[in-house]
């Protein structure tokens, strides 16, 4: 009896290994999705109550419910991990977009213009986005493992808000210093980094209670 009862808690275990594992694999998959996709759709601006913002800011929800899945349910070690597959995949495209945008087109294939347009970008923005998108994620990952290990399983909402507020203002900083530093004024930049990092931890504390909670309760008890 007692064996087979072990044999069933050994079972169990393993079927929960198994979709925390497969959960893992999904999370990972969507960070590389949502990164990729973001690096292409930001090329387009679009009008919300007046204001200019870039389409990749489509993928912010994905963005910070991955993320605080990653971080509060794997660690940080899971996260960082996630963010360098996402990072490397998201580099591995843009080379095969260069190689695309740099081999010579057939007589009749007349879109190399809207190819361009789509699919290119100046080096400085790819490093800049390149950089911030690392330094964001992983300062993010870093804030939610070092409050809870302060807080335990409490606070959850302030870990994720608050390093929302840490890696989103570092994310923003970074890209707008290195991607238009002698470009654009100082108080245009100033006002972009202000401007972006709030609309986002606005962002955040809408998802937070809609979903993020929700997700983050279930992924625990996998």
């Amino acid at each position: 009896m007692n064996n087979q009862t072990d044999a069933n808690g050994i079972a169990d275990d393993g079927k929960a290994v198994g979709r925390r594992f497969h959960l893992l694999q999904t999370l990972t998959a969507l960070s590389v999705a949502s990164l990729v996709a973001s690096n292409i759709i930001t090329n387009k601006q679009t009008d919300i109550l007046g204001f200019a913002i870039t389409c990749g800011s489509f993928t912010i929800p994905i963005d910070y419910i991955v993320s605080d899945v990653l971080a509060e349910v794997y660690g940080y070690r899971e996260a960082r991990r996630a963010t360098i597959i996402a990072f490397l995949c998201d580099l591995l495209c843009v080379a095969f977009f260069t190689l695309t945008l740099a081999a010579p087109q057939f007589a009749t294939f007349t879109a190399q213009d809207a190819f361009q347009t789509v699919l290119g970008s100046t080096p400085r923005i790819l490093v800049a986005s390149f950089t911030a998108y690392v330094v964001g994620s992983l300062s993010n990952a870093k804030v939610m493992e070092l409050m809870h290990v302060r807080d335990g399983e409490g606070r959850l909402a302030l870990r994720c808000i608050a390093s929302t507020v840490v890696g989103e203002t570092l994310d923003m900083t970074v890209f707008s210093l290195m991607a238009f530093a002698g470009v654009l004024p100082w108080d245009v930049i100033f006002q972009m980094i202000v401007v972006a990092s709030v609309v986002k931890v606005a962002v955040e504390c809408v998802c937070y209670p809609l979903v993020t909670r929700r997700v983050i309760g279930w992924a625990k008890g996998l």
